[in-house]
């Protein structure tokens, strides 16, 4: 979508508020014009003492007074129209940026922080409800004033309005000048902003890690870099709307003086009347308005490109062909059940050349308990990333049924897949709203929320809280435990059935009796469904029906628990060293 294209999109979605607004606006401004001429044939009936003369003044007085009513009503009419669209336009512009966000794959976000993708969408779509709002009511009045204002001074004094209107052209000349430079400096301007905002949520991201290594003093340091050039930025774009802009304002006062001059020297030649020299002067202020008005015009244009063009990387991106296409119904249930295969997956990071997963293989039937073992860099949360087709994966390795992954669209893909992660996101709502979110339904009944929170071993603790589930568990969940966030993850994946529900080492912050609980607690619930558990711990894997052992992104070693006590000496060896740190931590 071109700039061009993105524009006529929001326009035709706008167009009858658009149409009314325009109808408004031409409106306002001829009742505008045609004022002063009601108060310039007053003013030369001044010196008229008969009947008809007072009577036809006291007309004109009406009309200008009717006028003047009608332009109010009129004015606040043209407002309404013209500057709703743009709040239309950014709602329905968010609404659409998030969407293409949520189809976009891994790849796109790892080129883009969550912080410039939260700046686009706050600051940059807010220049473009400027341009399709105040842009557009701004444009269509100065045109109209332009084109209708000139004609009404032509009409009183030709050679008057030649004279008035040099001062304007020599204006818009330098005002170009500083329009050009501008441009560049909001385009800069928006990328030091978004950078701005992208460290700042790295910065607020590891806060913790900051204050325990004392980092304050650096981080500071390098915020104040990040601000004095966005400062020198911004102090760049003002001193051309200071010396630039205002130029226009200077034409205005000229002009002023010119009419004074030339219309003072016109009346005492009797070349024009009182009234018409009256007139003339308002419609030079009505002049001014617009002119005035255009340094903002520039501004807001400005900063609605540059949110176009912002807006356009993400609109722009392209989102894979697999993932624009849905399954039918009969593939849908045709998937359902069926085994899900691993065939000589291997995997390696972009820029890097080690392999962090070589040559896997093995398979998940339906209702089979598998756990993954292994140490720190294991490959393990690599492993479960391109399972659930959250890293792109090659083609022919990974398969729902006889389906390869790849050709299946992650949104559906995720019907059947549920990962429940090892660093868990809580929204800032209520304990049963974060529950909530892992159905796609609103209408889940209460007690599906509670089995669920007794099923993670939560129920106890919510029943300690102030408000039970209503409580707030604040952004990330901060008002949380790292186990109360993780079971409470574990309750919002069970809230919705799924075939093969991940759980990438999400007991690591509770204890071994909890943990136990709780995974005796799910398997009775998922007896009919696929449980791949991923742990560095081997007692959450102990009654599973296969576990596989992996090493530096190799397989190892399979079986249950005590086929590979007998056969894998590095099985044995972690069992046996987590057995010791078990019996010391109780002692």
């Amino acid at each position: 979508m071109t700039k061009r294209q993105f524009i006529a999109h929001y326009v035709r979605m706008n167009r009858k508020s658009y149409t009314l607004a325009i109808i408004f606006i031409f409106l306002v401004n001829w009742l505008q014009v045609e004022i002063p001429r009601y108060i310039q044939l007053a003013i030369d009936l001044i010196d008229d003492a008969s009947n008809v003369g007072h009577q036809q003044l006291q007309t004109y007085v009406g009309v200008v007074v009717g006028m003047s009513v009608a332009m109010v009503l009129v004015r606040i009419l043209s407002r309404m129209y013209a500057l709703n669209p743009g709040r239309v336009t950014e709602a329905a512009l968010k609404n659409t940026l998030l969407e293409k966000l949520n189809r976009l794959p891994n790849s796109y976000h790892e080129k883009f922080a969550s912080g410039r993708l939260i700046s686009i969408i706050n600051n940059d779509v807010m220049g473009i409800r400027l341009l399709f709002g105040i842009g557009f009511l701004q444009f269509f009045n100065t045109m109209f004033a332009l084109s209708l204002t000139p004609v009404y001074m032509w009409r009183i004094s030709p050679e008057l309005t030649l004279y008035s209107i040099l001062p304007i052209s020599i204006a818009f000349v330098i005002f170009r000048v500083g329009f050009i430079r501008m441009k560049a400096l909001h385009m800069e301007h928006m990328n030091r902003l978004q950078n701005l905002s992208a460290q700042l949520m790295s910065y607020l991201s590891g806060v913790d890690l900051i204050k325990s290594q004392q980092m304050s003093g650096w981080v500071s340091a390098e915020m104040e870099k990040l601000n004095q050039q966005l400062l020198r930025c911004r102090l760049r774009i003002t001193r051309i709307q200071v010396f630039f802009m205002p130029v226009l304002d200077y034409a205005n006062d000229l002009m002023k003086i010119l009419i004074l001059g030339l219309g003072g020297y016109m009346l005492m030649n009797q070349a024009l009347t009182l009234g018409e020299i009256t007139a003339f002067l308002t419609y030079s202020v009505l002049l001014a308005m617009p002119l005035m008005q255009l340094g903002r015009i520039a501004t807001v244009y400005q900063r609605g490109i540059v949110g176009i063009q912002s807006a356009q990387t993400i609109l722009n991106a392209e989102v894979p062909a697999n993932d624009q296409s849905e399954l039918s119904a009969t593939d849908v249930e045709s998937l359902k059940g069926q085994t899900f295969s691993v065939r000589n997956l291997s995997f390696q990071y972009q820029g890097e050349t080690r392999r962090v997963l070589d040559d896997i293989s093995f398979d998940i039937p339906a209702g089979k308990k598998v756990g993954i073992l292994g140490g720190i860099g294991a490959g393990k949360t690599t492993l479960v990333n391109c399972l659930n087709h959250h890293l792109d994966v090659p083609k022919s390795t990974v398969f729902l049924g006889d389906k390869d992954v790849t050709g299946i669209s992650r949104s559906d893909l995720r019907r059947y897949v549920k990962t429940v992660t090892q660093d868990p996101y809580l929204f800032s709502a209520t304990v049963e709203e974060n529950i909530r979110f892992g159905s796609p339904h609103a209408d889940v009944a209460k007690q599906q929320v509670d089995e669920v929170l007794e099923l993670s071993q939560l129920a106890s603790d919510v029943a300690r809280l102030e408000n039970g589930d209503q409580t707030l568990v604040g952004e990330k969940g901060i008002m949380l435990s790292g186990g109360q966030k993780q079971r409470l993850s574990i309750a919002r994946a069970l809230l919705e059935p799924a075939d093969l529900i991940i759980m990438d080492n999400v007991l690591s912050a509770v204890d071994y009796e909890t943990e136990r609980k709780i995974l005796d607690a799910l398997f009775q619930r998922l007896a009919h469904q696929s449980v791949l558990v991923v742990s560095h711990r081997v007692n959450a894997l102990e009654y599973m029906d296969e576990i596989i052992v992996l090493n530096e992104g190799k397989i190892i070693a399979k079986g249950d628990h005590i086929t590979l006590l007998a056969t894998c000496p590095y099985y044995k060896e972690t069992w046996l060293l987590q057995q010791h740190e078990a019996e010391t931590s109780v002692c």
